[in-house]
């Protein structure tokens, strides 16, 4: 077993997969007791009892390890879920999301693996309700009962359980959380609930009221569009994003942008989304809205015409951008002559470094100077990680001065930054390690 403490939430991941390839065995002893009839879920509820829950605290690493030992039972879960939906069937994976849930809230889950099987097991729960088979009045008081109740980390959907619920769920569904709420309970529980049941109803008015509020904000108007996007309402969907753009500012109008781009993108109106992205890079302009922008154009054969306007626009507003555009764009001397022109442009150490490496094929020389003031500005901090990142750009700075015939140069400044630096043995044993100076 590795040391999960080590590997991230990808590596991780992995190795729930990995691990519930080997554990082939159990899933399929348990996917046949969950094909059987209804009695033969007395195997799959053993399984669900005995693998998901403890009484154990469980670290970051005993989490991991928890986790992993439990991906086979969701696997059965699953398979009989596809097979042999029932009442029965639904009742236990409430059973399990209950053990899961209780297991969370003694655990360190960091990683967020624990958290997953719980969304998986929801996943799987919706799945199983949408076969018919579940109960509309005892689906929906167990909905409010886990919501409410049992925990604060996980939602049970009206929305996405709306099919199963039908008329008679959803109005018990209501009565439940209008009993709460009437009750004093004005929780995030509460609200969302009252939300969704509005995006149940297609209520647009009370949409607006719950989600839009004052709409002074961008992600005011994002909420009300993602509900009209939601209900399948594309029209509303690109009002309230175009009435945001208009009305409001920020980075989050980025979000309406994309939104109402989504609604051009559906009906196939390719000039409407050139339109809103030369809109948006003139009211943003960054690298990021020149790529939005030269996507679209691109869809329309457009592009080389737009492209000018685009690059005048980051010359006007922000200089950082275009040097970033010309450098993807593989425009490297196009993009040092902007920090030529604009000698008091602070472009940033990342986009220095980027410029340096571009240029050194070029002018290792002018690579050179930048490389060495940047291994400077990591040297104003201590640290080895600060140590360690300068070795990396004097290890640069090297390069550039043997191919600029500088060397002399060079080791005159480590001589000096050595003598500087005399009183930090870390950097000084790194330097010695790397050879330089």
């Amino acid at each position: 077993m590795p040391d999960l403490a080590k590997l991230d939430a990808e590596e991780l991941r992995a190795i729930v997969a990995k691990a519930a390839e080997s554990h082939e065995d159990v899933a399929r002893a348990v996917r046949l007791a969950a094909e059987r009839d209804s009695g033969g879920l007395t195997q799959l509820r053993a399984e669900i009892d005995g693998g998901l829950r403890t009484r154990q605290f469980l670290g970051y690493h005993e989490s991991g390890e928890w986790a992993l030992q439990a991906e086979p039972i969701l696997e059965g879960i699953r398979e009989a879920v596809q097979t042999a939906p029932s009442a029965e069937l639904v009742a236990l994976i409430e059973r399990a999301i209950s053990h899961v849930v209780k297991t969370i809230l003694h655990a360190d889950d960091s990683n967020g693996l624990i958290g997953g099987l719980a969304h998986d097991l929801l996943d799987l729960h919706a799945e199983a309700c949408d076969a018919g088979v579940a109960d509309p009045l005892k689906l929906a008081r167990w909905m409010v009962r886990f919501r409410f109740d049992d925990q604060d980390f996980f939602e049970a959907d009206p929305v996405r359980y709306a099919t199963a619920l039908g008329e008679v769920g959803i109005a018990a569904y209501r009565r439940e959380v209008d009993q709460r709420r009437q009750s004093g309970d004005d929780s995030f529980a509460s609200k969302y609930a009252v939300e969704r049941l509005a995006i149940v109803d297609g209520d647009t008015d009370t949409i607006i009221r719950l989600l839009g509020g004052d709409l002074t904000r961008p992600y005011q108007f994002i909420r009300v569009a993602e509900a009209m996007e939601e209900l399948g309402r594309d029209d509303d969907v690109l009002t309230w994003a175009t009435r945001g753009i208009a009305e409001t500012t920020g980075w989050q109008v980025t979000q309406l942008y994309d939104l109402a781009v989504a609604v051009h993108t559906r009906s196939g109106e390719s000039k409407a989304v050139l339109a809103l992205r030369k809109d948006q890079h003139i009211a943003m302009p960054s690298s990021s809205t020149y790529n939005l922008l030269r996507s679209a154009a691109e869809a329309t054969g457009a592009w080389g015409s737009e492209r000018p306007a685009a690059r005048s626009v980051l010359e006007r507003e922000n200089l950082g951008g275009l040097i970033d555009v010309l450098l993807s764009d593989g425009e490297p001397e196009t993009a040092w002559q902007v920090t030529v022109q604009h000698p008091d442009l602070d472009a940033g150490e990342q986009r220095w470094m980027r410029l340096a490496e571009a240029r050194e094929a070029i002018e290792p020389g002018e690579a050179l100077s930048v490389y060495l003031r940047l291994a400077d500005v990591q040297l104003e901090t201590t640290g080895r990680s600060a140590y360690q990142r300068a070795v990396v750009i004097l290890k640069k700075a090297s390069r550039a001065a043997t191919a600029a015939n500088r060397q002399a140069e060079f080791d005159v400044h480590m001589a000096d930054l050595r003598e500087r630096h005399r009183r930090r043995p870390t950097l000084i044993s790194l330097l010695d390690n790397a050879k330089l100076g």
